[in-house]
């Protein structure tokens, strides 16, 4: 009987613990073992490392933006200090570090499930707080950034922006004690986790604000207009400096623990608010698609900033999110109707979601936590209004949350299907050789993108790493993704050797890495080091990569013909390939094709009189080809990788830059890089 009652009464529990495992479940369905998703996981991983092998952090950062980082990354050491915890517990059952943080980080986003839960339950009731956990433990716009083997600090930005939240507002009600010193305590350990720990606090502060307004205007309902005003002011005053004063005790208590742990948490309040202001003050950011401008003012970007809940069905997609508009409504105006300060908090939330979006897409991630607790607010009161009404109306109420948990839990283990580690043999091996080839005092550059693998998985140095190297930088980010860049897409080898010794420093040799990837982010190479912006500018045209669609074959089984893109052809009955612009019942030839002969990228560049015997060698397929050549060439260069998986069309501004002769030619024409290492995929060169 005790059991049976303690099921009747705590039944939320059992349902939260099945929530958290689910939600645990499609985070860790791709978990593969000793390995992590590439770029900024690379990076934690990389210190939680040291801080495991050496029991302490570093105190000099010896291998990114060499030459000048004289700072480590202190930002989030207490997302570094739990995980070597858990390693040492785990590491008794045979788990590596690596391996050890793949499933660390699907534990960590599935927690954020936790104070979704006591932040809905907070605002409405324990439906609204289990609905609050169910659609942020498998919205899309979250998992894609807290699954397994996503090692980073996003997990725990997102548990304690909600739990901060929900400890700030239980502390601005409750005025006591101990929900302060809670609060306090959770800002420490927000403020161990993210630098821009801040963030909940204006969100305290904008409620704070929201809730004098609301209670100025709507606080009493006497009829006659001088009474209201004046109570109204009166009881709104009052409120506002107890409220105040309790954000005061929790700002002080954050500054006095932020000191004596050596923090700086004014500087913190500060950055966030610069960030936000002006995200560009490092150019890298505008080449971030993450930070690309996002447009909440569509069904489509409502649909993102609500989490990305998308079946591909149309209808139920549509229904819903007609559904959790509906539901965010239901949430403000039962709100209205009962609680003032839960009114003031959720159109606090609502502004401020709606807002963060301008940032970029990436901050889609937290709006979709924030209008998600909103949605949930109204799912939860709508169970509790119609389930007073009769039963019948509590059966349809929890029926239509039920679907959506079900439609919910669905589209997440989707997702989480498609998500894990990068495996890339080609990138392995060239991080092997790095490691072991390489002398160990070796600095490496390339574009910024590889940084965090440069140091983290060939443990070497390297030239940059991204947007981390925000202050202490002998030349900051900015001069180094400039010069990075012009390394690369100058014409001038000179100038790029000049600029790689520049960052040499004392390391003994210098190497160098080509990669396919940078051929689509090549716009950047070229508007950050040339200051030519393609998108607006026609004279700096940039590479055009097409992947092949399909291949005819002879009778032989012979492949003959290649398709790539429907507008361009390789011809191979020839000796060499022969690619063909075709546009409309038109064929032409190119100037210039790049190939592999044997393993080596071969040139071959036609004159006039050598384009006009090869079309005339050609002129009999065009019945077969089905169209005929004209006696114009185009003026472009054609090169064609050995695996023949795709095409990339060299403008001619293009054709003798540095990173065309690196990895489009292996070297050609280079007398300062001898090329070491090569794959279909990475070329590397040491600096002579």
């Amino acid at each position: 009987m005790k059991l049976i009652n303690i099921l009747k009464e705590k039944w939320w529990v059992f349902a939260l613990v099945l929530i958290f495992l689910f939600s645990y479940y499609i985070r860790a369905l791709n978990i593969v073992p000793d390995r992590l998703l590439s770029f900024d996981p690379i990076l934690q991983y990389r210190f939680t490392k040291y801080l495991v092998d050496w029991g302490h952090l570093p105190v000099w950062d010896e291998l990114s933006y060499y030459t000048g980082r004289n700072n480590t990354p202190n930002d989030s050491p207490f997302f570094w200090y739990v995980t070597a915890v858990l390693y040492w517990f785990f590491k008794s059952f045979g788990f590596s570090l690596l391996t050890t943080t793949s499933y660390a980080s699907a534990i960590y986003g599935a927690m954020i499930i936790l104070p979704a839960f006591l932040l809905g339950r907070e605002l409405s009731n324990k439906y609204g707080g289990l609905a609050a956990a169910i659609l942020i433990g498998t919205a899309p716009q979250i998992l894609v950034r807290t699954f397994g083997s996503s090692y980073d600090t996003d997990q725990f930005v997102m548990f304690f922006i909600l739990l901060t939240t929900y400890l700030g507002i239980y502390a601005l009600k409750r005025r006591s004690i101990a929900s302060v010193s809670l609060a306090i305590a959770g800002f420490t350990a927000f403020m161990l986790t993210w630098n821009d720990f801040g963030f909940t606090f204006f969100i305290l502060i904008g409620y704070v604000i929201m809730n004098f307004i609301l209670s100025a205007f709507l606080g009493s309902k006497d009829k006659k207009v001088e009474i209201r005003f004046y109570k109204n002011m009166r009881s709104a005053l009052s409120e506002v400096k107890y409220q105040m004063l309790v954000l005061l005790f929790i700002f002080l208590g954050i500054l006095l623990i932020g000191y004596a742990l050596k923090k700086d948490p004014l500087t913190s309040f500060s950055a966030f608010l610069s960030f936000a202001q002006n995200a560009e003050q490092w150019i890298v950011n505008i080449s971030i698609a993450e930070l690309q401008p996002f447009s909440i003012f569509n069904l489509e970007g409502w649909i993102t900033a609500m989490g990305r809940f998308i079946t591909g069905n149309s209808i139920i997609d549509i229904t819903l999110f007609i559904i959790f508009i509906i539901s965010l409504l239901i949430g403000i105006f039962i709100s209205y109707k009962r609680d003032l300060q839960n009114l003031s908090f959720t159109i606090t939330l609502f502004l401020i979601s709606v807002y963060i979006t301008f940032k970029g897409i990436r901050f889609t991630e937290y709006s979709s936590a924030l209008l998600i607790i909103l949605v949930s607010v109204g799912l939860g009161y709508l169970i509790e209004v119609l389930g007073k009404k009769n039963q019948l109306l509590k059966a349809f109420s929890i029926g239509l949350v039920l679907c959506i948990v079900v439609i919910a839990m669905n589209i997440g283990q989707q997702v989480g299907q498609n998500l894990g580690p990068d495996i890339n043999a080609n990138w392995d091996n060239a991080w092997n050789f790095l490691k072991m080839q390489t002398p160990e005092m070796s600095i490496i550059g390339t574009w910024w993108d590889p940084g965090h693998m440069i140091t983290g998985l060939a443990e070497r140095r390297d030239f940059a790493d991204g947007a981390h190297c925000t202050y202490n930088c002998m030349y900051n980010i900015n001069d180094r993704i400039t010069d990075l860049g012009k390394i690369m897409a100058t014409t001038n080898e000179n100038e790029s050797i000049d600029l790689i010794r520049k960052y040499q420093g004392d390391s003994p040799k210098v190497y160098w890495i080509a990669s396919d990837d940078l051929i689509g982010k090549y716009q950047w190479l070229q508007y950050f080091g040339l200051g030519c912006d393609a998108r607006v500018d026609q004279s700096c045209p940039l590479y055009i990569q097409i992947p092949q669609q399909s291949t005819s074959a002879d009778q032989n089984g012979n492949i003959v013909l290649r398709n790539y893109g429907g507008s361009i052809q390789v011809f191979q009955g020839l000796n060499i390939p022969i690619p063909i612009y075709v546009q409309g019942i038109n064929g032409a030839i190119f100037d210039e094709i790049i190939y592999y002969n044997n393993g080596n990228a071969t040139s071959v560049k036609f004159n006039e009189t050598e384009k006009s015997q090869l079309i005339q060698i050609l002129k009999p397929l065009e019945t077969q080809l089905n169209f005929r050549f004209t006696n114009q060439s185009i003026p472009m260069t054609v090169w064609i990788p050995q695996n023949y998986a795709y095409i990339v069309i060299i403008p001619q501004n293009l054709r003798n830059t540095v990173f065309t002769k690196m990895f489009m030619l292996e070297g050609q024409g280079l007398e300062h890089f001898k090329q070491v290492f090569r794959n279909e995929e990475v070329k590397i060169y040491e600096v002579i």
